[in-house]
């Protein structure tokens, strides 16, 4: 059997099991890529190796972090910092906050924490901060994640990005010279985000009944007391954020060291009795143990579909059952639909394709840099949205909703929000 028609088999049971919701689909992620390697002749030794090798890179890259991450969110959380911050904002603003003035906060940053070249890190710095803002509005949070992915989607464009440096070592292009060519696409995500506030804020008055702020929020804010708030460290607490932001955007120091060192700190000055930290650690361990688990089957799946041929083959097969009086605008289709195709596979199926929409573009004169440029930014509002991407499992946990549901509310809204930033792009000459 061909790694191709296996792929297409492998693909078929996974979506068939997201569909029937009975089997953990963490377990499913897992199991179906190694049988189906073992069907092509793969030793299990060797599938072990490609599934171990997935695991390993991506613990190297968020898993380390994401454990003292969480640690860390949780104790600040749980001080009461970002309760007090909120109470001075709305007495600030006299109780005006509403719904739009809360999605323009998320855009701005959500937009501020992508600078950190993570989407991991920008999660981090944008819900823990926002999610009692959203709480006490009763704004949908599923809402605010679409609308801080969209953001960090359109500030894919700076050059140190996972987005541009991904995109250019498969694209074998220059990333500077490619994040050039992004710049003009990610402006055209402007009027869009306008629209999606314009959308939400909509959809939000129809829900709540009012754009609002709810009557008794400050009172809520002000009296939300409990035995773990520690009202008097708040200006130690702040300092030690505003750090771990300063050297995570700023100067780069690996984050899961900055973390180790927000958490210790944290801990010693809030909570230096065992007793009062323990707890608190196992509260943030159990969330890292959710996310962990589907991280490792993600890695699972991703390692084995890349390392068998499997993620070569049905990319040629795409490439394929093209007309040929479509090729000229192969990367385009492609484009206008990779958010429904990665709600179900990984983002490297797309990343496989370049050399071969590179090589289909330059035979109608495009540029390798024009081919992919669009796929820098608008791929993200496709990994973004979909649960078999790492990230996703993050943004969801840290605002405490279900991926699957986010899911279902996301993919049908940065698919309209995709197809319009390419129509844009394409009337202003920024996509080609």
């Amino acid at each position: 059997m061909t790694p191709t028609i296996m792929a297409i088999i492998m693909l078929a049971i996974i979506i068939g099991f997201v569909f029937y919701k009975k089997v953990p689909i963490q377990f499913v992620l897992a199991v179906v890529p190694i049988i189906c390697a073992l069907f092509l002749g793969f030793s299990l030794n060797k599938v072990s190796g490609y599934a171990v090798d997935s695991i390993n890179s991506t613990m190297k890259s968020v898993g380390y972090m994401l454990l003292f991450a969480f640690m860390y969110f949780t104790l600040l959380s749980e001080t009461g910092m970002f309760d007090i911050i909120v109470g001075g904002f709305i007495r600030l603003t006299k109780g005006k906050v509403n719904v739009y003035i809360v999605m323009i906060m998320t855009t701005i940053i959500a937009g501020f924490g992508a600078l950190t070249a993570s989407v991991a890190s920008a999660y981090l710095v944008v819900f823990p901060v926002m999610i009692t803002l959203y709480k006490k509005l009763k704004f949908d949070r599923k809402a605010a994640m679409i609308i801080a992915q969209t953001a960090i989607s359109a500030m894919c464009f700076v050059p140190w990005g996972v987005g541009i440096g991904n995109s250019a070592v498969f694209a074998k292009v220059d990333p500077l010279t490619l994040a050039k060519q992004v710049i003009p696409i990610s402006l055209c995500f402007i009027p869009v985000i306008i629209l999606q506030w314009i959308y939400f804020g909509i959809r939000h008055k129809k829900q709540v009944g009012s754009t609002g702020i709810v009557a008794d929020v400050e009172e809520t804010v002000e009296k939300k007391q409990n035995s773990n708030s520690r009202p008097q460290f708040l200006w130690i607490n702040l300092i030690i954020f505003i750090c771990t932001l300063v050297a995570l955007a700023y100067l780069k120091y690996p984050p899961y060291m900055v973390f180790i060192f927000a958490t210790l700190l944290t801990t010693v000055i809030n909570y230096p009795n065992p007793k009062d930290y323990r707890p608190l650690w196992a509260k943030g361990g159990a969330t890292f143990f959710n996310t962990l688990l589907m991280y490792v089957a993600i890695s699972i799946f991703v390692g084995i579909f890349n390392q068998t041929g499997m993620i070569k083959g049905i990319s040629s097969l795409i490439v394929s059952i093209f007309p040929t009086f479509l090729a000229r605008y192969i990367h385009i289709i492609l484009l206008a639909v990779c958010v429904v195709i990665l709600r179900f596979v990984p983002y490297q199926l797309y990343n496989s394709l370049y050399p071969l929409l590179i090589s289909i573009g330059a035979s109608f004169g495009l540029s390798g840099f024009v081919i992919i440029a669009p796929f820098v930014t608008n791929l993200a509002l496709a990994t973004g949205s979909s649960p078999m991407t790492p990230t996703t499992h993050i943004g969801t946990g840290l605002l405490e909703i279900d991926v699957e549901e986010y899911s279902k509310t996301a993919v049908p809204i940065q698919t309209v929000t995709n197809i319009l930033v390419i129509i844009i792009g394409m009337i202003v000459g920024a996509i080609k």
